[in-house]
């Protein structure tokens, strides 16, 4: 559970991050960018170890959930808030708890009441006194985020070609699927000053190959279930992390509600 564990903490730094130098980016440009650059750095580790042929369909799957949340993530943020778009989107292990009773997996009840107590420590945390906000196609955008990382890590279970030509094979996928956003905002992108550059290769470096390789490595030891639970220390993290980095203050609201999700997740281990 640590590579998950690490995969959150280092997901909470860049959000911590994010609004002191990502804002100025469009996400028609962010998130094309995320998905070519990372797999330009990953195409030639690609090339020498190509993925296992048995695998390559189950990859292609891996890559379409990727694409989905990632791309509905950012939007549910521009369209409804960060608070919105963070709590909808780890909706995810809710949705895999469901789908596991729904195949009559005997869960314990510990485990259920886990998830049910992350979920609200979740909502104290990134909602704090003032609820969540958004319009009708941010929730869309923000739900169909959770389902495609829930999708993400039930199709990584399991994987044994390595994470990094997984997560090769996935950024190729979100590239070829996000280039056409890429050429339609070909201003915005001409117009990137050296900082935003600088904010994207840390997004590319720690916000997406590193995270996401260590996510890849855990969700082989770990059922898809307990490791989406682990991600949600990611605004736990981001709380933390944005107190020394952004300024921003720690509130009785962030204590609380990362104290609940970390009780929901020793609930969940096993």
């Amino acid at each position: 559970m640590i590579f998950v564990a690490l995969a959150a903490l280092l997901w909470g730094l860049g959000g911590a991050l994010a609004g002191r130098f990502m804002e100025g980016i469009p996400p028609g440009v962010l998130i094309p960018l995320r998905f070519l650059l990372s797999f330009l750095l990953l195409l030639p580790l690609l090339l020498r170890h190509p993925p296992r042929p048995e695998e390559r369909r189950r990859l292609l799957a891996v890559g379409f959930s990727l694409s989905g949340a990632q791309a509905f993530y950012y939007l549910a943020i521009h369209a409804a808030g960060v608070a919105t778009g963070i709590f909808l989107q780890y909706l995810a292990p809710a949705l895999l708890t469901l789908h596991a009773l729904l195949r009559r997996e005997r869960l314990p009840a510990r485990a259920l009441f886990g998830v049910a107590l992350a979920l609200l420590g979740a909502y104290i945390l990134v909602a704090g006194g003032v609820g969540l906000a958004g319009s009708p196609l941010g929730v869309a955008f923000g739900l169909l985020a959770a389902l495609s990382f829930a999708l993400y890590a039930a199709t990584s279970q399991g994987l044994k070609t390595p994470p990094l030509v997984s997560l090769g094979v996935a950024t190729g996928v979100g590239s070829l699927l996000a280039l056409p956003v890429l050429l339609l905002n070909l201003p915005h992108l001409l117009a990137l000053d050296l900082e935003a550059w600088g904010a994207v290769a840390y997004l590319v470096l720690f916000g997406t190959l590193l995270p996401f390789t260590l996510f890849l490595q855990g969700v082989r030891l770990v059922p898809a279930r307990e490791a989406t639970l682990l991600a949600m220390l990611e605004p736990v993290a981001g709380a933390l992390f944005a107190w020394p980095l952004a300024g921003e203050p720690l509130r009785a609201e962030a204590l609380w509600g990362g104290a609940l999700i970390l009780l929901g997740v020793v609930l969940n281990w096993r």
